[in-house]
């Protein structure tokens, strides 16, 4: 069935799941299943998290999705949102401001408690996304093209992730000096994440992104699209550069900037652990979501 259907006949079952489980709250995350479900079960309390596709592209593919947007956020007791713009879109359905906590998921104190050493060459560029058309991870292939032979043997790219989009973006990068990692866990995907010196997010569309978030903890130098939800994290020329979404010829520049500024790149990791340390640790920010589950269900937060 399609998914809009196969989410709705499920809702007897999730009901009868609810009066079995008897949750004190129910959070459901990404409106148009779970966030859906939720509602149609007559859930309450109801916490929808948003994840950002959900509001930012989701409800303009059609009336109906709009519709549905705007329904299941009317019967959500409250909403989470990970950006100052995603809350904006939210909104914009009619959601008033006192029903929406802004806070992003954040990063592990601990996860990156260390600035890694890094080796001067050769500059590892790494991205995470995942390899869906909505990340454009082939405008990074584009860019890596746009360099000369002699900038890509100073580089290493390095993509993890998997997708859509992983055998066609595999092809291409054959014979270019392209690592494709694939999936990787947290244990190896930090490893990466400590040896690279540049970080890449080509993103058409996001909200606050923890792979932005992990890199800035672990000290490497972004260089990520010019879109609202990354300018509420990095100021372009002094923590990151930033270029046009799906321009391949600017994304080259900034490789060659990043690759051969290090002083750059060596003050950007200082401040940008100071801003994930200030704004975006998941022991104080989960606590932000845990006190707004116990006002809705009027109980105490534990110490």
């Amino acid at each position: 069935m399609p998914r809009f259907l196969r989410y709705t006949f499920a809702v007897p079952e999730v009901r009868g799941l609810l009066r079995a489980f008897g949750p004190d709250v129910v959070n459901a995350h990404f409106l148009p299943n779970y966030g859906w479900l939720g509602a149609l079960a007559g859930a309450h309390p109801l916490v929808l998290t948003a994840l950002g596709s959900d509001i930012l592209l989701v409800p303009h593919r059609s009336a109906l999705h709009r519709w549905r947007t705007r329904e299941v956020l009317r019967r959500c007791d409250a909403v989470t949102s990970d950006a100052a713009m995603l809350t904006d879109a939210i909104r914009a359905f009619g959601v008033p401001a006192e029903r929406i906590l802004t806070v992003p998921l954040g990063i592990e104190s601990e996860r990156f408690a260390a600035l890694p050493e890094r080796p001067a060459a050769p500059i590892v560029v790494l991205s995470t996304r995942r390899l869906e058309p909505v990340y454009d991870v082939g405008t990074l292939l584009a860019a890596w093209e746009e360099l000369a032979r002699a900038e890509r043997d100073a580089l290493e790219l390095r993509i993890v992730g998997s997708g859509s989009e992983e055998a066609r973006l595999r092809e291409r990068g054959v014979g270019r000096a392209v690592h494709f990692l694939g999936w990787l866990d947290m244990p190896r995907l930090d490893a990466q994440l400590r040896a690279a010196h540049v970080y890449v997010s080509t993103s058409k569309s996001d909200s606050t992104s923890v792979s932005l978030l992990e890199a800035m903890a672990a000290g490497c130098f972004p260089v990520v699209s010019d879109i609202p939800a990354n300018r509420e994290w990095v100021t372009d020329g002094d923590t990151a550069l930033l270029f046009p979404p799906g321009d391949a010829e600017a994304l080259a520049r900034c490789l060659r900037r990043a690759a051969s500024d290090g002083p750059l790149r060596d003050h950007a990791a200082v401040r940008n652990r100071q801003v994930i340390a200030e704004r975006a640790t998941w022991e104080s920010n989960l606590l932000a979501v845990e006190e707004l589950f116990a006002r809705l269900t009027k109980r105490r937060v534990r110490p």
